[in-house]
């Protein structure tokens, strides 16, 4: 009786043995099935956003280029025409490819750069051309170069007589390079070792890949065969792509899927066999070993949704950033354009500041991203020297009078110079963030004081608005990444006042918003330490 009993005790035991390792199998295997759909999902959204963004890109240059030669009667449609071929010259001289012009049956009547001057008269035979003609602007697939050596793609744009009808078309080629500006920026979007992202044209051919050997290249992969939006996994690849449809192109990610998955289920997979050899042993150990798997499991997926809300709010605070500077950069640039002659200097000159001051925020709105960046890897570099702090102040103030006339800024400084061992580049940039600050949460007629004060061996510069104030709970939260607004105030990146506190922590000082009761306004301030006693 006592050796059956102990026998059914050693199978009951060996049976919640063997239950407590299958539950702990199951558990982790769901583990590594939830991480991996997430980060599937995580790179299907990356490639729909990326795609999005080029399909946009894609539609304001169909749009700008309607704009410069879409208009009826543009052209006269005669070969070798000296006014046409004027308005196909590229604009900037170094351009390395250029733009052509064929008639309503595709022949070639002019054009800019063209390699081989017998082509004109000639009919062009080109895929995606029959589109063109018939209407609709497209981007043409990668063939070789007409205004180039190398294979090109085109954006092509028809053109119409004095009647609206169409008369023929205008190609604008650009180059299938490594160092072409579009290939530079998809370069930036590897990940790992063989994750790669490439944009392909409607026959996959490869446009734009931070792999250069694949340039202007059929992308064959079994993994992307069809290229069906979604994501995918073949041959030991996977494979996330998405629709680029005003172009007719294709996001695509590629990577090994080893490396793909591989930091998810490596870790898991050797906690589970480590388990299956010590369960009978120290079954309650391995437990709490393989909970805390789980538990970094759980913290990877919560960190990938994070990064994933990140990059979409990134996205979205960029691309509405960037639409008002561009907008009015092409509308200023394109009236100068229309109407030069019959404009006045005066006018010229105010449409052209115009349009430089929204390329001058394009420029700002870059930095604030780059600097984002560097700080992240920390990389952002700095270049110390003693310098004077009320010259940085001076020349930041003058700035914003010229960007703002109308903006009566109060400034006291002390007397004797305020020497500081600083970056002045980076000092002017905090200067500058925090003075843009208190202009967008002021009235247009409100004034902004500027003060600079030295005590202790410390030289505070503060910056005082008119505006709303800042609430307590919003005094440490406004210098977080991508936090903008304050009382209802939403312009910006939200990147300005997170970089300008790294600026000034990494010269030993500190920065701090504040709100003065009964005083109308906010004050932002930082200190520097002085590079020697101030007098």
């Amino acid at each position: 009786m006592t050796r059956t009993r102990d026998r059914v005790i050693a199978v009951v035991a060996v049976l919640l043995l063997a239950a407590l390792a299958t539950a702990v199998v199951v558990l982790v295997l769901d583990a590594q099935r939830s991480g991996i759909e997430t980060r599937e999902d995580l790179r299907l959204e990356q490639a729909r956003a990326e795609a999005s963004r080029m399909d946009t890109r894609v539609q304001q240059a169909y749009g700008a280029l309607t704009g410069v030669y879409g208009g009826p009667g543009t052209f006269t449609m005669k070969p070798n025409d000296p006014g046409d071929a004027a308005m196909l010259a590229p604009q900037d001289p170094e351009a390395r490819t250029g733009n052509v012009l064929v008639n309503a049956d595709g022949v070639v009547v002019n054009g800019a750069l063209v390699r081989d001057a017998d082509l004109i008269g000639e009919r062009l035979d080109r895929d995606g051309l029959e589109r063109v003609l018939a209407g609709q602007p497209a981007i043409l697939p990668v063939a070789a170069g007409i205004t180039t050596s190398r294979p090109a793609g085109a954006i092509g744009l028809p053109t119409r007589d004095a009647q609206g009808q169409v008369s023929g078309a205008v190609l604008v080629e650009f180059e299938i390079a490594p160092d072409s500006a579009f290939n530079l920026e998809i370069a930036q979007l590897r990940t790992g070792e063989t994750g790669g992202f490439s944009f392909v044209d409607e026959r996959g051919v490869v446009v734009a890949s931070n792999d250069e050997s694949l340039l202007a290249m059929p992308l064959e992969d079994a993994v992307v065969e069809g290229f069906r939006p979604g994501f995918h996994r073949a041959d030991g690849k996977v494979a996330a792509i998405a629709d680029v449809p005003s172009a007719g192109w294709k996001a695509v990610f590629e990577q090994d899927i080893d490396e793909f998955q591989g930091d998810l289920t490596g870790p898991l997979q050797t906690a589970l066999l480590l388990f299956l050899a010590v369960v009978a042993v120290v079954g309650v150990f391995t437990v709490v070993a393989l909970l805390r798997r789980l538990q970094a499991a759980r913290e990877e997926q919560r960190r990938l949704r994070e990064i994933g809300d990140a990059r979409e709010e990134f996205t979205s605070i960029v691309s509405h950033e960037l639409r008002t500077p561009v907008a009015g950069l092409l509308g200023f640039l394109q009236t100068t354009v229309d109407h030069w002659e019959t404009m006045s200097d005066v006018e010229r000159r105010r449409a052209v500041s115009r349009a430089f001051t929204n390329a001058r925020s394009l420029q700002t709105l870059t930095s604030d991203v780059l600097d984002s960046a560097s700080i992240e890897a920390r990389t952002l570099t700095y270049r110390f020297e003693t310098s004077d702090l009320r010259a940085c102040v001076d020349e930041s103030i003058q700035t914003l009078r010229d960007a703002s006339p109308d903006r009566t800024v109060n400034v006291s400084t002390p007397s004797d110079p305020v020497l500081v061992r600083a970056d002045t580049l980076r000092i002017r940039q905090v200067l500058g963030n925090l003075l843009d600050n208190a202009v967008k949460s002021s009235a247009p007629d409100a004034t902004i004081d500027v003060d600079i004060t030295t005590t202790d061996g410390t030289a505070t510069v503060s910056v005082r608005d008119r505006g709303p104030g800042i609430a307590d709970a919003e005094r440490e939260r406004i210098f977080e990444k991508f936090t903008r607004g304050r009382a209802g105030i939403s312009r910006g990146t939200g990147l300005g006042l997170y970089i300008s506190r790294h600026i000034v922590e990494a010269h030993g000082g500190e920065i701090v918003a504040e709100s003065v009761p009964g005083e109308p306004g906010a004050r932002l301030r930082f200190s520097l330490p002085l590079s020697e006693p101030s007098a």
